[in-house]
């Protein structure tokens, strides 16, 4: 866009200091989101890719549908407020377990796990503080389980959404692509 400054990024996470961008907003979340956390409704974490934000399906989505909740609604109101002021490019990842689905709405866990992922950006969309150019979606469907599918606790917390606030290498690795001048 001309005319326009593009947003500051977060620093990648610091070194053994435990200081700098994506860190610093690790700790700030955590205190802000204590409650959900301590509720097992979220988990955050530092990976290679960036802050991790993984939002649980229950209480979230109603099993086998893509519909927020209104906890989930709560919870993505407070995160998107931190996200206005973060320059980075997210990600929302969807994920589900290895129960296969089929309704008339899902023909697989590929579409539900797009379409929960989808629905979060939507949401998070609303707001026009927040770039549309700085966000994409995924569904992984089954294939990137947290934790092995072997019961019923561990599918349940396969079955979830990442908002995954990239570092700058990161991003730098996939990055979007320019549309081309006409």
């Amino acid at each position: 866009l001309v005319g326009t400054k593009p947003a500051p990024q977060l620093a990648k996470a610091a070194g053994p200091g435990g200081e700098g961008g994506l860190a610093d907003l690790e700790k700030r979340l955590s205190k802000q989101l204590a409650d959900a956390i301590a509720e097992k409704r979220i988990d955050i974490e530092m990976d290679r890719r960036g802050l991790v934000i993984s939002i649980r399906e229950a209480g979230s989505f109603p099993a086998g549908s893509s519909d927020l909740s209104d906890a989930a609604h709560a919870l993505l109101r407070e995160l998107r407020s931190v996200l206005t002021e973060v320059g980075n490019f997210v990600r929302i990842e969807g994920h589900t377990d290895d129960v296969p689905i089929h309704t008339a709405r899902f023909a697989s866990n590929w579409e539900l796990s797009t379409a929960r992922a989808t629905n979060v950006i939507a949401f998070l969309l609303e707001s026009p503080a927040l770039r549309p150019d700085h966000f994409s979606a995924a569904g992984y469907a089954e294939y990137h389980p947290r934790v092995p599918n072997e019961s019923d606790a561990n599918r349940a917390r396969n079955r979830r959404v990442d908002i995954v606030i990239l570092n700058p290498g990161a991003n730098a690795a996939d990055p979007p692509r320019t549309p081309a001048a006409p």
